[in-house]
């Protein structure tokens, strides 16, 4: 099952003008190439992750962080939501507060509770780095869904693959 972008993407390459006129798709094609390529660096590092676009709404789901969610966070009608209002309430700003436009790339929110099924669950919401008012950015916040305790922490993953 293709992801909205990668559908989107795969739209755009189907239709795509001749080289020759590439100056207005090519935009739309390289917003869709990033946003692959972030999917595909996440699912190789073997971390957990949700891709989610200017609205809110997830994009793409990796297999990782489709398998830690459950009764106690799952995606609704498109939106990451926690069973624990307080928890769902922070989760919903954390990820308004990553899509705010100009939000510094390096800025996160991390998010902690205790899971029935898994123990403790971290969620860190990072914003995506977009230039402003690009039509074609659709992926604006990554949110790492990770089991404590179970693995390497994501940025020590990125450093073993010598992505630091």
């Amino acid at each position: 099952m293709k992801s909205q972008f990668q559908a989107a993407a795969d739209s755009e390459t189907a239709h795509a003008a001749p080289m020759s006129s590439t100056s207005a798709s090519l935009p739309p094609l390289l917003a869709g190439a990033r946003a692959r390529g972030m999917a595909d660096a996440f699912e190789l590092l073997g971390v957990a992750a949700a891709f989610i676009d200017e609205a809110g709404f997830a994009l793409h789901i990796n297999d990782r962080a489709r398998r830690l969610l459950g009764p106690q966070l799952w995606v609704d009608d498109g939106r990451l939501r926690a069973a624990d209002r307080d928890l769902d309430e922070a989760l919903s700003a954390a990820i308004e507060s990553a899509l705010i436009n100009g939000a510094p790339a390096r800025a996160a929110t991390d998010i902690s509770f205790a899971s029935e099924l898994r123990g403790a669950v971290a969620v860190k919401v990072l914003p995506v780095a977009a230039e402003a008012h690009d039509p074609f950015q659709l992926l604006r916040a990554v949110v790492i869904i990770e089991e404590q305790g179970y693995a390497a922490p994501w940025r020590d993953k990125g450093r073993l693959a010598g992505l630091n």
